[in-house]
């Protein structure tokens, strides 16, 4: 088995970049483009900020850059504790490699009978729930089955395809309507309707963790940041120089981490959904076989789209679309971006190796980094 250590397996390029700095980033960006940034002047919202903490590390089996301008009250060391705060509260609730966490003692637990789980993750499974409706389940948290038939979760690598009847065997236990959620008091219960379902939130860990610590950041005043963890960012303000914050599509065929299209969020949430790295090869019949799988077929997506980047309120929410949105191809991606006004952008790769981006209406506004304030970003619901 071929298989690189990244879940997410796809990133916004503004990650490896941070390892350097974001100010180094957005001044390749305006090095490249020297001619528009020139005339760009509107993106500058602050005077350069004299002060810059910036903390990195790994969690959920990833990298994490938060990078704040202004200065963070007690420095680096707080920053990193906060940080820290957020990505155990968040790993407690949805780990599935975690014996102790509330979703990993879920899957071990073999009966239809009622399952208490903490208010917190009640919220949270609500809202996958939400998410996947909007996208007719391509996204689907029951995929966890599927997800270690393949060799992709927490019950180790495979070295070759599993067979149709153990796919088949498998599909019989999938699916959002295999479970219940009730609320009781503060909290809540979890049901299976069938003993062997088991969840999958890690395609949301990293969006609900930078939404996490962005509140928190919120909260104690801060009013410039980047939480960038893996393919999910969450920004606010001006980056170090006093300029809007702008991120990277990674290019998914560069061998190096280049950047594809650069974005401003605006103060939104962005996250991308990838299919190039995290993947494996049959031994037996070398057929590549993507991370993402298909809830509905069971089988890993083998169709052209190689990435979906998605902009919204929150992280959790394009966390929670980007992956389904893949799963559903650019074409149908596109279609949902433009009939719900959600800022899509996809990723093709033809026949010739080239890639092909198109994106939907809402996404027009985050490709033109410039203030503007007769342009409203916030994509409406629908």
């Amino acid at each position: 088995m071929k298989k690189c250590s990244w879940k997410k397996a796809a990133s916004l390029c503004v990650v490896p970049c941070v390892a350097l700095s974001l100010a180094v980033f957005a001044s390749a960006c305006d090095n490249k483009n020297e001619k528009v940034a020139a005339a760009q002047t509107s993106d500058v919202v602050a005077k350069k900020f004299d002060q810059v903490t910036k903390i990195s590390g790994k969690t959920f089996g990833t990298f994490y850059y938060v990078t704040v301008p202004g200065g963070y009250p007690g420095g680096e060391d707080t920053l990193r504790s906060d940080a820290e705060f957020v990505f155990k509260k968040v790993s407690d609730a949805i780990s599935t490699f975690d014996q102790n966490a509330e979703i990993a003692r879920f899957n071990a637990y073999e009966s239809t009978k009622d399952f208490v789980i903490s208010g917190y993750l009640a919220d949270v499974l609500e809202q996958v729930q939400r998410q996947s409706l909007r996208i007719e389940h391509s996204m689907d948290p029951t995929v966890g089955p599927l997800v270690n038939l393949w060799g992709f979760g927490p019950n180790g690598e495979v070295h070759q395809s599993p067979s149709q009847a153990e796919i088949d065997e498998t599909l019989a236990y999938v699916g959002i309507d295999k479970i219940t959620i009730r609320r009781v008091g503060s909290g809540g219960v979890l049901q299976k309707l069938d003993p062997r379902v088991k969840l999958d939130l890690s395609t949301i860990g990293e969006g609900l963790a930078a939404d996490e610590l962005a509140q928190l950041l919120d909260e104690k005043g801060i009013n410039n940041y980047m939480i960038a963890i893996a393919g999910a960012i969450r920004s606010k303000g001006a980056n170090p120089d006093g300029k809007l914050w702008r991120v990277g599509i990674e290019d998914p065929v560069s061998q190096g981490q280049k950047v594809f299209a650069a974005v401003c969020p605006q103060g939104m949430a962005i996250s991308t959904a990838g299919s190039y790295r995290n993947f494996f090869i049959d031994e037996k019949t070398g057929t590549f076989y993507s991370h993402i799988i298909d809830p509905k077929t069971g089988y890993p997506i083998n169709h052209r789209t190689v990435s979906v980047s998605v902009i919204a309120r929150s992280a959790l929410e394009t966390d929670a679309l980007d992956t389904g949105l893949l799963v559903q191809g650019a074409k149908a991606a596109v279609e949902w971006g433009n009939k719900t006004e959600t800022p899509v952008y996809a990723i093709e790769v033809d026949e010739q190796g080239k890639e092909v981006a198109t994106y939907s209406r809402a996404f027009t506004p985050y490709l033109k980094c410039v203030l503007n304030l007769s342009i409203s970003p916030v994509p409406q619901d629908k």
